[in-house]
């Protein structure tokens, strides 16, 4: 394959795989999308073979036409299994084999896209064993939605996502959002800890469900909670998690001023707020805070008595080590996870076909970034971790603290 054929791939999935820098990016890509196709083979296989069992794997190098593929190659007991959609021995994969790989990855794991794929390739599967395929991609979707959850974590970083999917029950296509909830435990360590499918848009009943169910599955002690200004949610944390503090995405205060603001009234307020933002004192922030909305309360009534009520939302940040406060005045990490939701739903036509084939994507895309980037700890949180686990401590068990 040509470099250039190479270059306008990658150029293609930029947003869906940031990781990819080199050959051996995409290769490590395609040998775990193999990896999986061939484990699911072996599942339909055994399922057939009466009194067999699984073998575990053996390594092997596949040489493809980007290079050669380390891959795990799954076996049984009785040395019967051999992965069909593997290329005949000490052979190249062919032409017909490049699209699945690339496919695989530009419709992520679409599963009626998968259906389509493994049919074209003539493998020996039934439409109900291609089902199969497609319904364990579905099953590894709600396993990482439903895990059990750490009790203690440091922050939680939640935002939504707005798109169009085909409802089941009407089959039209409706509005829907998508919440997403990542969190960091005390150790700084990033992972998935929701996500969430509502047709309609945000209310409390969701917020409710969604903080309910993190709490049902094991979460119980939360420093801090990053979000932007959701109806109802402020509430149902202060019901659920009245012990956290919550803090507003300051980017979206920034846009809200702008919005609202004329251009040279939010030019003043913009460059005045930087300097409060700087502060690294809380009290000291909402009080000059509240001096500097108070200048424009006569022009903006409305937009001022708003800000103003809930100043202190706007600057919880400033409350923990200065290091890592540009990690948590903003809903960002959940934002660049929007942008590779959004890259799927335009590689999918437009809007997703159902919630279950939405659900499978994001699995892909979740999976993806939470055993690679999010593998080390948040850059910086070492060496202010003692300071948060002394306010955690100070926080939720004061007595044993200081016992």
């Amino acid at each position: 394959m040509k470099d250039s054929s190479i270059k306008d791939f990658v150029e293609t999935m930029e947003n869906d795989l940031a990781n990819v820098k080199s050959y051996d990016n995409l290769l490590f890509l395609f040998a775990k999308y193999l990896n999986f196709l061939m484990q699911a083979e072996r599942d339909i296989f055994l399922n057939k073979s009466i009194n067999n069992k699984s073998n575990g794997f053996y390594e092997r190098q596949l040489t493809t036409f980007l290079g050669n593929l380390n891959i795990n190659v799954p076996r049984d007991r009785k040395g019967d299994f051999r992965p069909a959609i593997l290329p005949p021995p000490w052979q190249k994969f062919d032409d017909s084999f490049q699209n699945i790989l690339f496919n695989l990855i530009l419709h992520s794991y679409s599963p009626n896209k998968i259906k389509s794929l493994l049919n074209s390739l003539n493998l020996p599967y039934s439409p109900e064993e291609i089902d199969q395929i497609k319904d364990d991609l579905y099953s590894k979707s709600k396993e990482l939605s439903s895990r059990e959850l750490p009790s203690d974590a440091f922050a939680l970083f939640i935002d939504a996502y707005h798109t169009d999917i085909k409802d089941d029950d009407s089959n039209k296509v409706k509005k829907a959002v998508i919440f997403t909830v990542v969190g960091v435990d005390l150790k700084g360590y990033k992972d998935i800890y929701g996500f969430y499918t509502f047709f309609g848009s945000e209310s409390k009943e969701n917020w409710l469900v969604i903080l309910n169910d993190l709490i049902n599955r094991g979460l119980k002690r939360v420093l801090l909670i990053v979000s932007d200004d959701f109806p109802g949610l402020t509430s149902a944390i202060s019901t659920l998690f009245p012990n956290s503090d919550h803090q507003l995405c300051f980017i979206h205060l920034q846009r809200n001023i702008r919005k609202n603001m004329s251009k040279t009234d939010a030019k003043n307020f913009l460059y005045d707020l930087k300097s409060i933002k700087l502060l690294n004192d809380y009290d000291k922030a909402l009080s000059d805070f509240q001096k500097l909305c108070s200048k424009y309360e006569n022009k903006y009534p409305s937009f001022i008595k708003s800000l103003i009520s809930k100043k202190e939302f706007y600057f919880n940040f400033l409350k923990y080590p200065k290091s890592i406060q540009k990690l948590i005045y903003t809903t960002n990490t959940i934002e660049n996870l929007n942008s590779r939701y959004e890259v799927v739903r335009v590689n999918s036509g437009g809007y997703f076909q159902s919630v279950k084939t939405l659900e499978v994507a994001l699995y892909v895309v979740l999976n993806k970034i939470r055993t690679t980037k999010w593998k080390k700890p948040l850059l910086l949180f070492k060496e202010v971790e003692y300071d948060i686990i002394q306010m955690f401590n100070l926080r939720f068990f004061p007595q044993t603290h200081f016992a």
